[in-house]
């Protein structure tokens, strides 16, 4: 999955956040990040976890959800991890249907040999463990849509309180 950015066009709250960060020195914008992506990084996983309901998403969504700062978004992703699951597959690769849905009626039909060498079609339910199709998301999409808010208010309060405390140190 990409990562679902905030964006900043319309808000002026953010798009002051941005100017500001533009003119801190290299250090403190160091320090507001990494302050950003453990506050963030707590909701965004809180958020995932309240709209999961199976193992497998909890696997796949849950247990990848990440967060990335710099100084001009926050950006939130999700199953975009690289390592392989104990079943073998990528995160990556059973993102949309884990996310949004299969059709779990789907069969698929093939041809297996017996040990006598006797050939025979066997019918298997291949999308039984996914959920039903549905186009506005099941885990992800309602928990950015949930947090979204959220974490732009928080990413400008921790900038503000951090550029506060820089200028009270002085």
């Amino acid at each position: 999955m990409s990562g679902l950015r905030v964006s900043v066009y319309g808000v002026k709250e953010l798009q002051a956040v941005i100017l500001a960060m533009k003119a801190l020195d290299r250090d403190l914008k160091k320090t507001l990040r990494a302050q950003t992506r453990e506050v963030v990084g707590a909701i965004w996983k809180q958020s995932i976890a309240e709209n999961v309901q199976s193992r497998m998403e909890s696997r796949v969504l849950g247990d990848t959800a990440r967060v990335k700062v710099s100084d001009q978004n926050v950006t939130l992703t999700s199953a975009s991890v690289g390592r392989k699951m104990s079943g073998g597959v990528k995160p990556s690769e059973v993102f949309a249907s884990v996310e949004f849905g299969n059709y779990p009626e789907r069969r698929r039909t093939y041809t297996a040999r017996s040990k006598r060498g006797n050939s025979y079609d066997v019918t298997r339910r291949t999308a039984a463990q996914f959920r039903p199709k549905n186009r506005k998301g099941y885990v992800v999409w309602p928990a950015a849509a949930e947090a979204v808010p959220r974490i732009a208010a928080l990413w400008v309060q921790t900038i503000a309180r951090g550029i506060h405390e820089a200028f009270e140190k002085r």
